[in-house]
């Protein structure tokens, strides 16, 4: 039953979850779809998810894992940056770029690429809502920068909703609208950024370039 007053975010908003004591590979992907139920959001939910491992299918290469989303099931010759270029997606078609090497395995690539393949997979997405979980992990602070500049376009472009778990808080707090805070009892409380950067007990997180080195495990 939804509660008196229930939260309400709208169309296009980015909605940062504040989580506690979130175990290690925990998926919020229950927490995601609650919530929209707790707002009181009836029917099916059209999403793509990305957990913090951000798997990928292991027997074909990273570059065949993306085609199967550009729809292509054929071996081409034409690099991921230029196969974007040509889907009108030019912020993807950056990411693409920086993919030291696309036809390796995902056993043989290094973090920092499998983690691009699975981020440039979901913004590919038309869907309405976009989960994402911890998504600039083992990314160096130049491809985070990318990656923001990627979502927001996509999010722009499609009028998507976003939400967002992050060990990083302050790296999103120029992109976000609202925070979302669960309690104990289950019940979803939303806040505006503002407000709730200001007044949280929880103290921004200063990073350093090397905690994003692609060789730190995922």
């Amino acid at each position: 039953m939804i509660s008196r007053k229930a939260p309400n975010f709208s169309a296009g908003e980015t909605l940062l979850f504040e989580v506690k004591n979130q175990r290690h590979n925990q998926s919020q992907l229950k927490d995601f779809i609650h919530f929209i139920k707790y707002c009181g959001r009836r029917g099916a939910i059209r999403f793509k998810h990305i957990e913090e491992n951000a798997e990928l299918l292991g027997n074909l290469t990273l570059k065949e894992n993306l085609l199967l989303d550009l729809g292509q099931r054929n071996h081409t010759e034409l690099k991921l940056c230029d196969l974007l270029e040509k889907e009108k997606r030019p912020k993807l078609a950056q990411l693409a770029k920086e993919i030291r090497n696309e036809n390796s395995y995902p056993s043989q690539a290094s973090f920092e690429d499998k983690k691009l393949i699975s981020l440039i997979k979901v913004l590919l997405d038309k869907s309405e809502y976009l989960f994402l979980e911890k998504p600039e992990k083992n990314l160096s602070s130049k491809l985070q920068d990318l990656f923001f500049e990627a979502l927001m376009a996509s999010k722009e472009k499609y009028n998507q909703t976003i939400f967002i778990t992050s060990e990083h808080r302050n790296l999103w707090q120029k992109y976000i609208d609202k925070i979302v805070t669960k309690s104990p009892s289950g019940h979803f409380k939303l806040d505006d950024t503002l407000q709730s950067f200001e007044s949280s007990n929880i103290t921004p997180l200063k990073i350093s370039a090397d905690k994003f080195n692609s060789k730190k495990a995922a």
